[in-house]
């Protein structure tokens, strides 16, 4: 069901070898500039940019 990014499993932010809504969060907070951006786990559809769209399609791999 997960994707590798080469450096961790797409979408799993925190690196808990799981993707779930705490990964949504920290994603929010990076777009918020609360958090460094992980380019390599964050930027689910690898247009180069962390931003909500990375946000939807993250909750449509949690949701399949």
């Amino acid at each position: 069901k997960y994707l590798s990014s080469g450096s961790g499993i797409l979408g799993d932010v925190n690196s808990d070898e799981s993707v779930d809504v705490l990964d949504v969060v920290l994603i929010v907070n990076m777009i918020l500039g609360n958090d460094s951006p992980n380019y390599a786990t964050a930027d689910i559809n690898s247009d180069g940019s962390i931003n909500v769209q990375d946000i939807i399609s993250l909750i449509n791999i949690i949701l399949e």
